[in-house]
C-alpha cells in the first residue's frame, strides 16, 4: 500500500540529522535531499519494546509490523493516530484475524507456500504472528523448522524478500564491530548464529543457510515468549564449497571457496569480540549448524570465557536423554543396565553420548565405566584403538573400544548386542530390517532413535522401526512421522525435537545474566522434559509429550536453568527472585494487543489561592526615572 524502503528503527532518521551538520556544498542538492528525506519512512519506528508516543507518527503504526494491528485498531485509535479512512470500516478483534490466517495457510498445498505466507505475516504483523504460530505449534513447527526451513534454505536465492538478520562477511575482516553496529536494536540478549557449513543434513548451504537463525529465534519467541527485538540472527559468510551453489544466478553469498584454517578461526574469534564489546559479557550466543570439525573446537574454546553452547552438540544431546529416561519407564532397566549404539560420531552423536555419560555418572557409575558401555561407528567404521583408517580426533577417543576393527553395521549390531541404537549419521536408511530384527531378537522392548533430519535422511521411518520389531520398539525420529498402525494398534511416535529444550534453557540464561553455560543445565532440561512425558504418551507410543504443552515445557526447563544459576554463582541478575515462575513470567512477550494510543490520567482539580495584582516592572523608556538618574 505504501512505498518505503526495508529499514529499521530511527536510522534514517540519524542519519538525517547527521547529514544537517555537514558543511553546505551544493544548496540546491542539499535542499533536494531534506525535501526527500520527508517522503522516506522506516519500516521499524520503534525499537525496543518501550514505545516513545512523540517519536511515532499515526501512518507509523500501519507501517511498522511491530505496531501494526491490521483491522484491530479500534474507531478511537483509528481517529486520534489520523488513519481513519486508510482501513476499510470493518473492526475485527485478534481473535478473528488467528481465524483467517488459519484459513489462508491451509489454502496452500505445499509447505514452501505456507512458510512463504508466516513470512509475510511476520513482516505485516509481528504479535498477530507470533500468536499464530505459539497456538497452532503442531501444525506449524514443521513448516517453520524442519523439515519445511530445509527447503526454504535451499531455494533461499529464490524466496529472498528482505533482510532479517545480520550478514558478516570474511571481506568485513578488521571491521566485524562496525557491521554489528550497524544493527539498530541496543537490547540484544541472545543471538543464533551459523556459517551454514552444515545446515541440517543438507550440506554446505553457505549464505542460504540464513533460514536457520531465523527460524530458531522465531521458536525462542514463539515457545518461551522471548521479545522478539532481543534477538538476532546471524550469518558468517566465509563462502561456500557447494559447487551447485557457486555457479547458481540465484546464490545470495560471496561466489568463492571457503576461508579455512588461522584466517578463519581469527575471523570467528574477531566476531564473538565483537559481539560481546556491542552486547556485553551476557549475551547469548547460540552456535548453530558448524561443520563438524569446528563445532566441538568452537565449544571447548569458548564455553568457558563465554555465555555459550552449540544445539546440535547440547541442545541435540538433551532432547535424546530426555526420551532416555522416559524409555527407562517402560524397560524398567537403569542407563547402567544398557549398551548404546551409535550410528555416526559426528556433533549430535558425541553430544548425546557425552551427556549419556553424565547421566550415567549421576547415578553412580564411574566416568570410565560409563563411556564403556557406549560404542559408536562413523564412516570408516567401528571407533576402535585398533583401526588403521579414519581419525579419532577430540572426543571420538573417549569412545574407543580395544578390540578389532569391523565396518559392517550389521555385524556391529549382531557382536555388540545394544539394548538402544541411536542414528545421528545423515545416512538414510542404514538401519535395515536385518538390523532392527536383530535389536528386537536381543531385546524385549528394543530402543530405537532415528535422528537425522529432515526425513530424508533418516536412518529408517517409522513403519520400517514397528515392522521389523513387531511393534516393541520404543521409537523416536528428528523429523516427524505418521501414525503407524500394527496388529490394530496405532502408534504415534514422537519427535525429538530441539525446539522442546532450547527456547527453556535460553529463557532462563538470558532472565539470570548467566555468565557460562554448564552441561548440568541441559541434564536438568532432560530430567524436566521426560518428568512432563505422561503415562498416556508412552501408551500411544510417543517418549514425549505433545508439542501443544511446549510453553509450559519451555517454563519449567526456564526454572529449573534459573534455580542452577543461582545454585552456582553463574547468575548476575540479583537479588535472586523467591518466586521465580512469576518473576520469569513478568519478563515475556505479551502475544496480544495492546492499546495504540498514549496512556492519560486525570490531574486533581488545583486549589483556588488569591494572587496579588500583577504591575509590570518598569524597564526602559521611563522618562521620570531617567532624569532622577542623570541628577
Amino acid at each position: 500500500m505504501f512505498s518505503r524502503p526495508h529499514l529499521y528503527g530511527n536510522l534514517t532518521k540519524i542519519c538525517a540529522s547527521a547529514a544537517a551538520r555537514q558543511p553546505v556544498t551544493n544548496p540546491t542538492t542539499s535542499a533536494a535531499a531534506v525535501a526527500n528525506n520527508t517522503q522516506v519512512r522506516e519500516y521499524h519506528e520503534v525499537v525496543g519494546d518501550i514505545l516513545c508516543p512523540s517519536q511515532v507518527m499515526g501512518i507509523d503504526h500501519i507501517r511498522d509490523p511491530r505496531l501494526n494491528k491490521g483491522l484491530a485498531f479500534t474507531l478511537e485509535e483509528r481517529q486520534v493516530l489520523g488513519i481513519h479512512g486508510l482501513q476499510p470500516a470493518r473492526f475485527k478483534t485478534q481473535e478473528e484475524q488467528l481465524e483467517l490466517c488459519k484459513i489462508a495457510v491451509d489454502r496452500y498445498s505445499e509447505a514452501l507456500n505456507k512458510y512463504l505466507y508466516l513470512s509475510d505475516l511476520q513482516d505485516r504483523n509481528e504479535r498477530l504472528f507470533f500468536r499464530f504460530l505459539s497456538e497452532n505449534i503442531e501444525e506449524m513447527m514443521p513448516i517453520i523448522y524442519t523439515p519445511t526451513v530445509g527447503l526454504a534454505c535451499q531455494r533461499f536465492g529464490l524466496i529472498y524478500r528482505r533482510p532479517r538478520g545480520l550478514f558478516v562477511t570474511i571481506n568485513d575482516r578488521g571491521h566485524v564491530f562496525d557491521v554489528i553496529k550497524n544493527w539498530p536494536e541496543p537490547d540484544v540478549r541472545a543471538i543464533v548464529v551459523t556459517d551454514g557449513e552444515r545446515i541440517l543434513g543438507l550440506g554446505d548451504l553457505g549464505a542460504s543457510g540464513m533460514g536457520i537463525p531465523v527460524g530458531k529465534l522465531a521458536l525462542y519467541t514463539a515457545l518461551a515468549s522471548i521479545k522478539p527485538h532481543q534477538c538476532l540472527p546471524i550469518l558468517i559468510d566465509v563462502g561456500t564449497n557447494n559447487i551447485d551453489l557457486l555457479e547458481d544466478p540465484l546464490y545470495v553469498g560471496l561466489r568463492q571457496k571457503r576461508v579455512v584454517g588461522r584466517e578463519y578461526d581469527d575471523f570467528i574469534d574477531e566476531f564473538m569480540r565483537a559481539v560481546v564489546k556491542r552486547y556485553g559479557q551476557n549475551v547469548l550466543i547460540q552456535f548453530e549448524d558448524f561443520g563438524n570439525h569446528n563445532a566441538f573446537r568452537f565449544l571447548d574454546k569458548y564455553r568457558n570465557t563465554y555465555c555459550t553452547f552449540n544445539d546440535d552438540i547440547q541442545g541435540t544431546a538433551s532432547v535424546a536423554v530426555a526420551g532416555l529416561y522416559a524409555s527407562k519407564r517402560i524397560t524398567g532397566k537403569n542407563f547402567t543396565d544398557y549398551t548404546f549404539l551409535f550410528a555416526g560420531a559426528g556433533e549430535a552423536a558425541i553430544g548425546i553420548a557425552d551427556l549419556v555419560t553424565k547421566a550415567m555418572v549421576a547415578e553412580g557409575v564411574p566416568i570410565e565405566e560409563a563411556r564403556s558401555k557406549i560404542w559408536m561407528v562413523d564412516i570408516d567404521g567401528l571407533l576402535t584403538t585398533t583401526r588403521k583408517e579414519g581419525h579419532l580426533e577430540g572426543h571420538k577417543k573417549n569412545y574407543a573400544k580395544d578390540v578389532e576393527p569391523m565396518k559392517n553395521l550389521e555385524e556391529i549390531c549382531t557382536k555388540v548386542k545394544p539394548n538402544v541404537l541411536i542414528g545421528a549419521s545423515a545416512a538414510a536408511g542404514i538401519f535395515t530390517p536385518k538390523i532392527l530384527q536383530t535389536m528386537a531378537a536381543n531385546n524385549e522392548r528394543p530402543v530405537v532413535f532415528a535422528l537425522s533430519n529432515p526425513t530424508s535422511k533418516a536412518e529408517c521411518t517409522a513403519e520400517q522401526a514397528y515392522q521389523n520389531t513387531e511393534g516393541r520398539v520404543i521409537f523416536s525420529s528428528g523429523s516427524p512421522f505418521p501414525p503407524v498402525t500394527i496388529n490394530g494398534k496405532t502408534f504415534y511416535p514422537g519427535q525429538g525435537n530441539n525446539a522442546y529444550i532450547f527456547p527453556g534453557v535460553a529463557l532462563g540464561v538470558i532472565a539470570t545474566g548467566t555468565h557460562h553455560i554448564p552441561d548440568d543445565m541441559f541434564l536438568i532440561a532432560s530430567q524436566e522434559l521426560a518428568n512432563y512425558v505422561e503415562d498416556s504418551d508412552l501408551e500411544r507410543g510417543s517418549l514425549y509429550p505433545p508439542l501443544s504443552s511446549i510453553r509450559e515445557i519451555s517454563m519449567r526447563i526456564a526454572i529449573g536453568v534459573t534455580k542452577c544459576a543461582y545454585d552456582k554463582g553463574l547468575a548476575s541478575t540479583y537479588p535472586e527472585p523467591q518466586d521465580k515462575r512469576k518473576w520469569l513470567e513478568e519478563q515475556l512477550y505479551n502475544f496480544n494487543y495492546e492499546s495504540s494510543l498514549p496512556v492519560t490520567w486525570v490531574w486533581p482539580r488545583m486549589p483556588y489561592i488569591k494572587t496579588r495584582d500583577l504591575n509590570p516592572s518598569k524597564l526602559f523608556g521611563d522618562s521620570k526615572g531617567q532624569k532622577k538618574d542623570e541628577e
